[in-house]
């Protein structure tokens, strides 16, 4: 591991809410520290069995009951956490779990599969995911939306299938699980930042000013945030990187004021057919090549003179 470079790993669940608000705090350090920090995920399944979470006084009254009374608890935490950031959360008919689907324990297999499929294209299919299960409230504890989600990007649908289904997602996310147990972590998110041999990890939820002070603090300031010159050319290649973008992660990648001044930056790629924009989020136009990881060896973001 090179000494150039801070690795941040989540411990995380493709269904949190938690680190869905937190994309937009991610963006910034991505373009503030260009070319120094390396986003990665670890699964820690959230919801391993939704039956230990309903309300045993609803089990009398039925399983579907139970589920159907828990997703509406669920749906209000959800509710909850978009002031947070402001990333949107819709809970229109929000229904995760049911007595046939009982368990996140799929998502987090369906990143692994990712990973192991298309390691460029994992950062799009996780950040879609989330997309799928708060935004659209798909129920992407099943395997066909799950199927959706890798089409959408571009996936190799019968590879990613065959790492979901023979064993090699489930290993894969069974030594993700293995880790966050030997590092005790109980909670999510949980992060682990690394640098050389340096390691710290952080426990509790922290926002974009306390990971710098963590960054810093840990590389002697060898390492430390750049001001970023807003462009066109930096929003193209958060679009490269990042195919569906909210407006909101382009407000903090570009460390604007407002979200006017986001859509500003946005609307020429909107007038000359590179992006559309629909409910706040910006898609990168079909015709143009995706590049959904934000690990890529792509050139940093330009910075101020």
């Amino acid at each position: 591991m090179g000494t150039d470079k801070v690795f941040i790993t989540t411990f995380t669940d493709p269904m949190m809410g938690l680190s869905w608000e937190y994309e937009p705090d991610f963006r910034k350090l991505e373009t503030h520290f260009p070319g120094t920090i390396e986003f990665r995920y670890m699964m820690a399944v959230l919801v391993p069995d939704v039956y230990r979470l309903v309300d045993p006084h609803d089990l009398p009254l039925g399983n579907d009951v139970a589920i159907r009374n828990y997703n509406a608890r669920l749906a209000d935490i959800y509710r909850s956490e978009e002031a947070i950031s402001g990333m949107p959360i819709n809970m229109a008919g929000f229904h995760l779990f049911s007595t046939d689907c009982t368990s996140s324990r799929p998502l987090n297999i369906a990143y692994k599969a990712a990973l192991l499929t298309d390691r460029e294209k994992a950062g799009a299919f996780l950040y879609r995911l989330r997309y799928a299960t708060v935004v659209e409230c798909k129920q992407t504890t099943r395997l066909e939306e799950i199927l959706r989600v890798a089409d959408k990007i571009g996936m190799d649908t019968e590879a990613f299938l065959r790492c979901y289904n023979d064993g090699t997602a489930e290993n894969a996310l069974n030594h993700d699980l293995r880790l966050g147990h030997d590092l005790g972590i109980r909670t999510l998110p949980a992060y682990l930042l690394q640098y050389g041999d340096k390691r710290v990890l952080v426990k509790i939820l922290i926002d974009y000013d306390a990971f710098v002070s963590v960054i810093r603090e840990m590389t002697n300031d060898r390492v430390h945030p750049q001001d970023v010159q807003p462009s066109l050319e930096v929003v193209r290649r958060l679009l490269r990187r990042h195919p569906l973008i909210s407006l909101i992660e382009i407000r903090e990648a570009l460390a604007l004021q407002n979200m006017d001044e986001a859509l500003k930056w946005i609307s020429p790629l909107i007038e000359n057919g590179e992006a559309s924009l629909r409910d706040g989020f910006i898609s990168q136009s079909s015709h143009q090549p995706l590049f959904g990881d934000s690990s890529s060896q792509e050139a940093p973001y330009p910075l101020c003179p």
